[in-house]
This record gives C-alpha cells, sequence and structure tokens, in this order.
C-alpha cells in the first residue's frame, strides 16, 4: 500500500518569516501546539454573566428556524458583560426573532423574552445580574396566522406601473418578506442591466392589517438616467503597471453601462494574482454628458513567496519540493516560478530517485486582456514502474479566455527524452504542438456542487528526425448535481477517454502511453498498474484508455463532508478501447475536512480485481475533490 502519512505546505512572504500558523482549529509554533478557541475567554469579559436560555413555539416546525435566528442562543457560551450586555443580546434577539418571523409571512407573531421571569425591557440597568450562578433566560414564540399579499402597488417614479407579478410578489400569495427583498433586487437588477446604473428604491411601504390578514406593499423606484461608461480612474496600485490595470479591466467606455462588464473587470483584475483586493464601482452620479466614471481601487499583495512541503509513505519514501514565486516581476503581473522536487527519498538509491525541476514564466495581456503567454523550461529524472525517463523540455504557449466558460491553449513543446524500460533503452528528440479546448460552468474549481467540466485536448508529435509521428488525444466531460436546496448532498460523475493513432504502441515512447490506477484515474490501484503489464508485471501503458467515476458527496457538518465513490476503467493496446478485454473496478469512501481554499480529502478504496503482489487497498490525500 502506498499511504500518504503527512503532507504539509507551508509558505512565506519574501519579506519574511512566519512564526506561527493555525490549520484545522489548531495554532502550531515554536512554543508547541495549541487548540484554538472561537469563544471569548471569560477573564477578557468585563462583569461576566452566565445564563441558560430556552426558546419554546407553538409552531415546532419553526423552532429550528427561530433557534438559528438568535443571538442569545449562538452565544450561550460565551457570558454577556454585565446586565447591560445580556439586555442588549435580548432586545437584539426581538428584533431578530420578529424578523424570522416576516419572512414566514406571519406579521401577527409575538416574541416575548424573559429573564428570571421578567420580561427584559422591565429589568433594571442597575440590578447585578453577576451575582446570580446562572442567570434563566426564556424566550416564547407565538407565530400567529400567514398574511397573504393584497394588490401590491408598484411605480417608477414618473407614476408608470411596475408589474411586481412579475417578480414574484402576486396578490393572494403568503406575504413572505424576502419576496418583496428579492423582487427590488430583481426590479433594480432589470434597470442597471438596461443601463440604469444609478437605478434605486425610492421609497417601500409594508402595512400589515390584521382584520384582514393582508400585506399592503407600496414602491416606488427611481431608475435614474441612463449612463455610459465613463472614464476609468486607477487608486491604490504602487509597483503594478496603472496601463495593465486599465487594459485587464476592459471597462467598454462610450457604451451603455453593463453590471456584467463591471462584474468581468473585477474577475479580471483579480485574476492577475498581485491584488488582495479589488473594488470595481461607479461614480455616485453620471456627468452632464451621459457618461458615468468608474473607479478601480486595488491593494496589492506581497509579490514575493517562497513555499516547501514534505510527503511521507510507507512504500514511496519521503518527498521533498519547494518553490519561490515572483508575481509580478517587471512591473506588469508577470509571474516567475523556479520550482522543484525530489521523491522515493529512502526507497530507492540516490540515483535512482525522482528529480523535478521547473522554471515557469507567465505574462498577461499579450494580445488583450483575454490572454496569457507562457513559457516553461523543465528536467525530469523519472523512476516509475513502467519505466526510467531522463528529459529535459522547453514550451511555449498562449491561452485566450474567450468567454467566462470557454478557454483555449495553443503550444509548442520540444523534448529530449532516453527512455529506459522492459526492452532497452532509446533516445528521442521530440516536437509537439500541445492543444486544449476547455468549457467551464461549474460552481466552484475545488468543490463543485452544480454544472460541468469538460476538456478536450490533442497533441500531435513528430520526432526530429520524421521517422515517428502519431496523435495522442483526450476528452474529459465531468458533471455535478446537488439533490437538495441547501446543497449538502452532491452526486458527482466523471468520464474520460484518451486514443493515440499513426503509430504502434511499440513505437510510441513508453511515457508518451497512456497509464490507469492511482488517485488520478482508478482509486485503489497502484499508480499505472490498472492496464496491461508484462512478464514481470510492471505496467506497459497502451494507446487508448477509458474510466468512468461516480462519487455520492454529503456535507455532515460546515467543516466536515464524506464521500462514497466507484471508479472503473483500463488501458488497451490498441488505438481504440476494446470493451470485451478486462475491466479494474475500485470502490471506496472518504473525508473531506472543508477548508476556506477546498476541501482536503483522505479516500481509501480497495480493487475489486486484485493483482498479485499489489496492494490489497489504496489510501489517498488532496487538496480539492477527487473530480
Amino acid at each position: 500500500m502506498s499511504l500518504c502519512l503527512a503532507t504539509t505546505m507551508l509558505s512565506a512572504s519574501w519579506s519574511g518569516q512566519a512564526s506561527a500558523f493555525e490549520l484545522f482549529g489548531y495554532k502550531f509554533s515554536t512554543s508547541g501546539i495549541e487548540a484554538v478557541s472561537k469563544a471569548k475567554p471569560t477573564a477578557d469579559i468585563p462583569d461576566p454573566v452566565t445564563y441558560s436560555v430556552s426558546l419554546t413555539s407553538a409552531d415546532e416546525a419553526l423552532t429550528d428556524e427561530l433557534k438559528a435566528a438568535s443571538l442569545l442562543i449562538e452565544k450561550k457560551e460565551e457570558p454577556a458583560s454585565g446586565t447591560t450586555g445580556l439586555l442588549m443580546r435580548a432586545r437584539s434577539d426581538q428584533k431578530r426573532l420578529i424578523a424570522a418571523l416576516y419572512r414566514k409571512g406571519l406579521y401577527g407573531g409575538t416574541v416575548d423574552i424573559t429573564v428570571n421571569d421578567v420580561r427584559y425591557d422591565k429589568v433594571p440597568l442597575d440590578e447585578d445580574l453577576t451575582k446570580a450562578a446562572s442567570v434563566k433566560v426564556a424566550i416564547a414564540v407565538k407565530p400567529g396566522p400567514v398574511f397573504t399579499f393584497s394588490k401590491p402597488d408598484a411605480q417608477l417614479s414618473d407614476g408608470a406601473p411596475v408589474d411586481l407579478q412579475r417578480y414574484g410578489v402576486i396578490a393572494g400569495a403568503p406575504a413572505y418578506s424576502q419576496l418583496v427583498l428579492d423582487a427590488e433586487d430583481a426590479i433594480l437588477a432589470d434597470y442597471r442591466d438596461r443601463g440604469f446604473a444609478l437605478a434605486k428604491i425610492e421609497e417601500r411601504s409594508l402595512a400589515a392589517d390584521h382584520k384582514t390578514g393582508k400585506l399592503d406593499v407600496t414602491l416606488r423606484v427611481d431608475h435614474g438616467p441612463l449612463a455610459r461608461f465613463g472614464q476609468v480612474t486607477i487608486t491604490g496600485n504602487e509597483d503594478v503597471d496603472t496601463d495593465l490595470i486599465v487594459q485587464q479591466a476592459a471597462i467598454p467606455v462610450g457604451e451603455t453601462y453593463s453590471p456584467a462588464a463591471v462584474a468581468k473587470a473585477n474577475r479580471n483584475l483579480r485574476a492577475l494574482g498581485v491584488f488582495d483586493s479589488v473594488i470595481v464601482k461607479p461614480a455616485d452620479a453620471v456627468l452632464a454628458d451621459g457618461s458615468l466614471p468608474i473607479e478601480i481601487s486595488v491593494k496589492e499583495r506581497k509579490f514575493r513567496t517562497i513555499g516547501a512541503g514534505i510527503t511521507i509513505g510507507n512504500l514511496d519514501g519521503v518527498g521533498l519540493e519547494g518553490y519561490w514565486v515572483h508575481r509580478n516581476l517587471f512591473g506588469g503581473a508577470e509571474s516567475l516560478r523556479i520550482q522543484g522536487s525530489i521523491a522515493n527519498i529512502g526507497q530507492n538509491d540516490v540515483k535512482d530517485l525522482d528529480y523535478n525541476a521547473d522554471i515557469i514564466f507567465k505574462k498577461p495581456g499579450v494580445i488583450g486582456p483575454a490572454s496569457t503567454f507562457d513559457a516553461k523550461l523543465s528536467v525530469d529524472f523519472t523512476n516509475p514502474d513502467a519505466y526510467q525517463k531522463r528529459a529535459v523540455s522547453g514550451e511555449v504557449g498562449l491561452s485566450y479566455q474567450w468567454t467566462d466558460a470557454l478557454s483555449t491553449r495553443a503550444a509548442f513543446k520540444t523534448e529530449y527524452a532516453r527512455i529506459t524500460d522492459s526492452t532497452g533503452t532509446d533516445s528521442n528528440l521530440l516536437f509537439s504542438t500541445p492543444l486544449e479546448l476547455a468549457y467551464d460552468k461549474r460552481d466552484s474549481k475545488l468543490d463543485p456542487t452544480e454544472g460541468f467540466y469538460a476538456l478536450i485536448d490533442a497533441e500531435p508529435t513528430i520526432s526530429s528526425d520524421g521517422s515517428l509521428a502519431f496523435l495522442k488525444s483526450s476528452a474529459t466531460l465531468s458533471a455535478y448535481q446537488a439533490i437538495d436546496a441547501a446543497k449538502r448532498f452532491v452526486l458527482a460523475g466523471k468520464i474520460s477517454a484518451g486514443s493515440i493513432v499513426g503509430a504502434s504502441k511499440s513505437d510510441v515512447p513508453t511515457d508518451r502511453r497512456f497509464f490507469t490506477g492511482g488517485g488520478g484515474s482508478i482509486r485503489g490501484y497502484s499508480y499505472q498498474m490498472a492496464g496491461p503489464r508484462d512478464s514481470n508485471n510492471d505496467p506497459t501503458g497502451g494507446r487508448s484508455y477509458i474510466t468512468a467515476s461516480l462519487e455520492a458527496r454529503m456535507k455532515v457538518t460546515d467543516t466536515i463532508g464524506l464521500a462514497a465513490f466507484v471508479d472503473a476503467g483500463n488501458t488497451f493496446n490498441s488505438s481504440m478501447p476494446q470493451f470485451k478485454d478486462e475491466w479494474y473496478t475500485g470502490v471506496g469512501a472518504g473525508v473531506r475536512y472543508l477548508t476556506p481554499i477546498g476541501p482536503l480529502r483522505l479516500d481509501v478504496a480497495v480493487p475489486l480485481k486484485k493483482i498479485k503482489d499489489e496492494p490489497k487497498f489504496g489510501v489517498y490525500l488532496g487538496l480539492g475533490q477527487a473530480f
């Protein structure tokens, strides 16, 4: 079994060195490890008042939602600061719980909060509750009947009517307060999409008639003047070139105002990786010529970062990696990354360790804001079971983001490699043109719950003497669907396939063939082992492959998730998958620790088709979902 026992990646800005960091609720420092408490220590709270709190409702179905809205319940483990602090929490709860009732259309409901059996607003401010061992707080809620909307009255400031029924506020329907707020947002979004950048709600009136059980809604909307994009001003930048910021923001000056263009400018600037914060907003007034100035405020991040990582496995040994990156090399958000790694320390002789080194350069905006130029120089000394590789390669490419979802990349790559496998040693100088087409409609790259992702890539390759030419291509489709409104249960599926045409398997260099098995394809099997093997049981790869995965994901708490999965597939000697051949299937389950940068994933899988002398199960650790 190849089990990763620990993985750690630390990074620090070039200007200083971190002396402590927090991970999973613990603080790591030179003085030791300690849990990070979420509650404020009692010693730091003046005149602490501890209390117990209960909430009852005549409608039990509302109880959980009301408890979620209660500040007294949320902070019950943290003592209040004196009598005044406790009474302020009670007053806040009165407003919070009434608002929660309004969201359900319950405008006749009541909320009674008592402190030691006395209404909170009758408790003297000078009463010293700190002397009590514990104060008893009770919340009693009577929801009352559900109100319905009367015929709503919505108009523009010039008297033209606005049909609220289009926005979900319908006479006779339950009068949920959130429907009114959502309607306001939708009305403003409609006008802003049409170029009325400063549209606003001028007046709002909600009046509950307790005799009829109706809610009267009155709205007055001021859409303001039609606006065109005006002058763009940049503030906050010191080292990043102003002209680059203007170019990447790509505000279409002179065209009708569009919130989509503002949002795209924000995304483009954040994607540069050189800013901690980006704010793109219109000015407060449209100028006399109909133009609306756009203000862009940025805060630069530290440009230089160093990082290091370590992996430890019982079969893979120790792995070390490190990098240095500069994100603004010449002032135009150019990035230079130098990275290297050593793997299999303790498992192989020094000459058989895996070594890798890369120098990667990227420059955005070479032919417009949607383009990025990249160049990479790599040295690889690797020793998987299938072959031994000694190579140096260089690659230059150009990426283009056609739309928010659609992107392409074209590159030119040259590689000199010496490959040793079971058939002997061969050297090749190869030229290729990697091509990619991607369409990404996922709601998140690291933890998607909806949408899909499609990738097609092709790499025509020819040797320097023209004796070898082949086309390697593959396609991947992943889809995600939440099955509940809270998106706590997600079904995820993935299918991938690839083919090499134009050359026989023996002519295709071993490192260019397809392999399956391992954490990136069929979990439960060792890396590259789920496919053709030679007489020594070493993998030989193939000219085609197909894999499919299905995974059910469940979020148990806000930080813990579970998953169950099945992976299946194979690699084939032929240029097209042969469905009559044997298939490899792995099944398993995993745990996810949900972090702000994506889930930390731990999967355990077992192979259903055993391979002689191979592990009976596999353990995989990574950041982000498996796909």
